[in-house]
């Protein structure tokens, strides 16, 4: 997909009569999405089918929108985090395996394997309530065995795993349809652990094979061991940060092929202008030095602009960057050297660094986190506008319960 798919400012305004977009959106670029998509699968080993990582909320850009996209075009797997969430691709109409990553804890687990939802098996607690569930749910329960090889998190221990396997395989409870692990430092280039992680991860393997279980997947990389090349002895890879034009860290960055996925725009709900000395929102830590024009944005943390932006984070109107005066409200955010804008006025709160707006890279350190924490912070509270070739095609809009609705 070349270049000429991306959301331009001309085609936002299309977007935006397209479906009535409210004040305050995101826009999804769903062709940056599946463009990252092919990229990393370019990336992975000849013949690795794709698993898209689909938890929290696509990273904040919207479950069932994104899920429905990487669908269509074939993406072998998806995958969550908890079972709610797969149980809420299953009734938006999305069939497509779909692996929990997290411990199984829920109380819809038979309705779940009715679903034909995979679950990671990595602890006998969780074995235990999925064996229950499968007997109540009159199927076995598919699993992928998780191994820890260095998280501490989830899983079995490398040392404990020919005797879980031994128990496992005599389970008539459980379909054993995969085998899988996580790294832990894979986004810091020639970490120690990670060379470490995947010799254990290849020695689990083998432990598995000489048990007799030869399960259909096995796979370890994140998007992070994709891009560095760091795979192991696997047939299908994982991806989540980077298919959202996401850089796994500062060290491991997305390359220049890859697209940011998300924008978010707001609009001015008041311009005014203010003396020198003049406190501007909450406990008065900006104050102004001389005579200042001063917007109000109808976005704040409660939408997931993180309140450590303050005196920090700028958003771009009229093509111009303004800076943030003063606290993130709630609900609202004052941008100061407002000079020519006027109420109405859109603003470009997140797009793309060639705009001169923030970036989820730009926001990450400012709110002493990352970029995709950043991201997953988007609210429900802000719609989701999903657009294909430069038209809205869906929108997903949980407050008034339209989820991923198709735009007709």
């Amino acid at each position: 997909m070349g270049a000429s798919s991306r959301v331009t400012d001309s085609q936002q305004g299309s977007v935006d009569r397209d479906v009535g977009v409210p004040e305050t959106h995101a826009t999804i670029d769903l062709d940056a999405y599946l463009h990252n998509i092919a990229l990393l699968r370019s990336m992975a080993p000849a013949g690795s089918a794709f698993m898209a990582v689909v938890k929290a909320d696509a990273y904040g850009h919207g479950l069932i929108g994104c899920a429905r996209a990487a669908a269509e075009v074939g993406c072998e797997w998806l995958a969550v985090a908890r079972v709610t969430e797969a149980m809420r691709l299953r009734a938006a109409g999305i069939t497509t395996p779909t692996l929990v990553l997290g411990p199984p804890v829920s109380s819809r687990l038979a309705e779940a394997i009715r679903a034909d939802v995979t679950f990671a098996a990595g602890s006998w607690s969780m074995v235990e309530a999925l064996c229950a569930a499968a007997r109540e749910a009159g199927q076995p329960a598919r699993v992928h065995v998780k191994v820890d090889i260095g998280m501490r998190r989830y899983g079995f221990m490398p040392d404990e795993l020919p005797t879980a396997l031994e128990r496992l395989t005599n389970m008539n409870d459980l379909d054993i349809d995969g085998f899988f692990s996580h790294f832990s430092s894979a986004d810091e280039p020639g970490a120690e652990p990670t060379g470490e992680q995947v010799s254990t991860f290849s020695a689990a393997v083998e432990v598995a094979r000489n048990a007799g279980i030869n399960p259909r997947w096995v796979h370890l990389s994140n998007s992070a061991g994709i891009i560095t090349g760091r795979t192991g002895p696997t047939n299908l890879v994982r991806a989540g940060a980077a298919t959202y034009g996401l850089s796994p860290s500062p060290e491991v960055p997305c390359d220049p092929r890859f697209r940011p996925v998300m924008s978010i725009r707001s609009v001015v709900t008041r311009v005014s202008q203010a003396p020198a000395g003049v406190a501007v929102s909450y406990n008065a830590i900006y104050r102004t030095t001389n005579t200042e024009t001063l917007a109000t944005v109808a976005i704040g943390y409660a939408d997931g602009i993180p309140r450590p932006l303050a005196n920090q984070g700028w958003f771009v109107i009229g093509g111009t960057p303004r800076p943030i005066r003063g606290r993130v409200c709630m609900d609202q955010t004052i941008v100061g050297d407002a000079d020519g804008v006027s109420e109405g006025d859109q603003v470009v709160v997140v797009g793309p660094a060639a705009t001169g707006a923030m970036t989820f890279e730009d926001i990450g350190p400012m709110a002493s986190t990352n970029n995709y924490e950043a991201a997953t912070r988007l609210t429900a509270r802000v719609p989701r506008i999903y657009v294909r070739d430069g038209r809205a095609v869906a929108r997903e809009d949980w407050l008034c319960d339209t989820p991923a609705q198709d735009n007709e």
